[in-house]
């Protein structure tokens, strides 16, 4: 009769436990795979306006650029963290210029931002196209 209980007890006990692993492993998984999302490379192609402020007006190119991107930083001159929500990569940085760069990961299209000063002056450049994964 005592024996019936034991194993009854030991019973409930590994079904326990079981689903405390289960629980852990998934969220190794999960954590896992949202690390490998934020590690990418996009190679943008698009429209660069380029323009130093104070002369004669913009320089107009289209250009290939390469963003990448490491556990969710974009890596670039400054290391710049960023916003990972919404279908949408969002990158603000005002250490030493201003940055803003967003890409929609729905349309793959991107739109950056840079303007700070260079040796030669204050300069303004935006960048508009479409990129693809690498």
């Amino acid at each position: 009769m005592y024996g019936r209980i034991n194993s009854i007890d030991m019973n409930s006990f590994i079904i326990q436990n079981f689903r405390i692993l289960c629980l852990f492993l998934i969220f190794l998984y999960s954590s896992n795979l949202n690390a490998f999302e934020k590690s990418i490379t996009y190679k943008c192609t698009g429209l660069s306006e380029f323009e130093l402020i104070g002369s004669s007006g913009k320089k107009e190119e289209v250009k290939s650029k390469e963003y990448n991107f490491i556990d969710g930083v974009l890596h670039d001159l400054n290391q710049i963290q960023c916003n990972w929500e919404n279908n949408k990569i969002k990158c603000e940085s005002n250490f030493l210029n201003i940055r803003k760069l967003t890409i929609n990961l729905k349309s793959n299209e991107i739109s950056d931002y840079i303007s700070g000063n260079k040796g030669f002056g204050v300069y303004v450049e935006n960048f508009k196209g479409e990129c693809q994964k690498k």
